[in-house]
């Protein structure tokens, strides 16, 4: 039985040592990439800290908690824990025996937080600006600073808060976003706190999104190849490959939602990648309808041709 025969009529194929071993190494590459993908997927993102705080004692300890991040508004949603330390800053219980303001500073603008003597200290929100290019998704980069100030107050005539003193602090960043990763380097500027935040997507996110893509990529290919070959009548036209090409025009646009973080439409990836699969696969649709249209079109001139003999031969 020649090769075209045996393949035009299917039958087992015997197992061979050469094939055993190329699935057994594709099924160790997936393992791998599967292992590395699950050990670097963290639900609550990864923080890492760099302190270059001078060691003093303090009055107050402010920890800023990252909780929530809006890439495309470039908001980072930050929660603060003021935590006194200094005992004659409170009466006999947990109530300030004089009033304290803390100021936070970001990159868009400044927020500000009176607690009056008498008042427990509380907890504070603040929406941070950040400065980065969602664009550049999956491999775009966030960038946050906080700078503190805490000191004394007491309201004075008018109603104006008049500072009676400055409080020494310290800054401490807690927690994670999910699905990024938060360098976190602490120093001081001129004796005050100061953070310089980092964000960046979680590898796993990275490699999502990036799979994706290229299992889009080669499913557009294999259409444009299987077009390539019907076009140029190495292969016969079959109304199931129409269907299939057909079907990957709405399954693309369906597959981009499914990326972690959806990125605003024209993002880099768009333009360099996702872009040229719709041409591709639109281009691929055409050439299939074209070699449809031929090998149709030469079919019904062998039929006219084999009918025109039959009468003439009769």
């Amino acid at each position: 039985m020649s090769d075209a025969s045996y393949l035009a009529s299917p039958v087992p194929r015997p197992i061979s040592r050469r094939g055993l071993v190329i699935s057994v190494v594709v099924l160790l590459v997936f393992a791998l990439a599967y292992v590395l993908v699950i050990r670097a997927y963290q639900v609550e993102g990864d923080l890492s800290i760099v302190d270059r705080q001078t060691a003093q004692d303090v009055d107050i300890v402010v920890a800023a908690e990252p909780v929530d991040f809006d890439a495309r508004t470039n908001d980072l949603t930050t929660r603060f824990t003021f935590d006194v330390i200094n005992p004659s800053l409170l009466d006999e219980g947990v109530r300030l025996n004089q009033g304290v303001r803390v100021t936070i500073n970001g990159a868009d603008g400044t927020n500000e937080f009176r607690f009056p003597q008498g008042e427990p200290i509380g907890n504070a929100e603040v929406i941070l600006g950040t400065s980065g290019e969602v664009y550049a998704y999956p491999f775009d980069v966030h960038e946050a600073f906080i700078a503190l100030t805490v000191e004394t107050f007491e309201r004075g005539a008018g109603g104006i808060n008049e500072t009676t003193g400055q409080l020494a602090s310290s800054l401490t960043i807690q927690g994670s976003v999910s699905g990024w990763e938060i360098d976190a380097d602490l120093s001081e500027l001129e004796g005050f706190p100061l953070a310089i935040l980092s964000l960046q997507r979680a590898f796993s996110t990275q490699a999502f999104a990036t799979v994706l893509v290229l299992m889009a990529i080669a499913v557009v290919v294999l259409a444009f190849i299987t077009s390539v070959l019907t076009v140029t009548n190495r292969r016969k036209f079959e109304a199931a490959l129409l269907t299939w090409m057909g079907a990957i025009l709405f399954a693309l646009p369906l597959l981009r939602t499914y990326l972690p973080g959806s990125p605003p439409i024209g993002a880099a990836m768009d333009i360099y990648l996702y872009l040229w699969t719709f041409v591709l696969a639109v281009s691929s649709l055409v050439l299939m309808v074209i070699a449809w249209s031929e090998q149709r079109k030469a079919e019904i001139v062998i039929q006219h041709e084999q009918l025109h003999g039959a009468r003439h031969g009769a």
